[in-house]
This record gives C-alpha cells, sequence and structure tokens, in this order.
C-alpha cells in the first residue's frame, strides 16, 4: 500500500510545477496553483490585488511578452512547514533576471497554502523584488 504524501511534499510538488510554469512564462499553468476565488489575496512589491480573475489578467499581462528573456532560477529550496491540519506556509527565494540585465533581482515570495476540495492551492502571497 503506497503511503499518503504529507501536506508539505504535495506544496513542494505543486511549487515545482508553478517553476516550470514560470520558466515557460505560461501564466494559465502557473495559475493553477492559486486559489480560484474573489477571496484571493497576493501583494506584490506594496500592491495588493485580490480576485482570481484579476490576479491572473495581470500575470497574463506581466508574461505576454515571450521574446522578453525573463528567467526564474529557484536559490535555494523553498522552506515548507506545515502549520496545522490544512495549511502550509512556504517561503522561496527566486533569481529573476531579463535579457540584457547587468544584475538579476530577487524575489522572495511567502505563501499560505490551504488543503482545499481541488487540492493544495495558495490562499495568499506576499512577493518582492529585492534589487
Amino acid at each position: 500500500m503506497a503511503q499518503a504524501q504529507s501536506g508539505e511534499d504535495q506544496v513542494r510538488r505543486a511549487i515545482m510545477d508553478m517553476n516550470r510554469a514560470a520558466q515557460r512564462l505560461d501564466a494559465d499553468a502557473f495559475m493553477r496553483s492559486y486559489w480560484r476565488s474573489p477571496r484571493l489575496t497576493i501583494t506584490f512589491d506594496g500592491e495588493t490585488m485580490r480576485g482570481w480573475d484579476i490576479i491572473a489578467r495581470e500575470q497574463r499581462k506581466w508574461w505576454a511578452d515571450k521574446s522578453a528573456g525573463i528567467r526564474f532560477d529557484e536559490q535555494r529550496p523553498a522552506e515548507i512547514v506545515s502549520q496545522g491540519d490544512g495549511v502550509v506556509t512556504s517561503l522561496q527565494w527566486m533569481q529573476v533576471s531579463r535579457a540584457g540585465d547587468q544584475k538579476p533581482a530577487r524575489l522572495v515570495i511567502t505563501s499560505v497554502w490551504k488543503k482545499l476540495p481541488e487540492g493544495w492551492r495558495v490562499v495568499l502571497a506576499h512577493e518582492s523584488l529585492v534589487p
């Protein structure tokens, strides 16, 4: 009998899928790990957005130019911690570069994941670019 994966392992797998989608600048695949709700909340560099539809639309805009040479590279493995039954937090460090950039920026991402009927989904996230 196969052992069930822990919440941490399931979130780690979802983050790997998100990272692969980010490498392709595939906003739709990337957004699959987010809670499809008007209550989804993300703060990016001081700007807060609410609602899956709004956030997905913005993500598609950000990644629309596939020729921009944007790259996301994980700097170290994500820290993933169970916060009790059905809630996991993750902390990621990504290096973000664009073709022609002299120095890449670092993107720090903190997310709260919740176990929902459709699987583990990000319900709240904060992202900051550090030049």
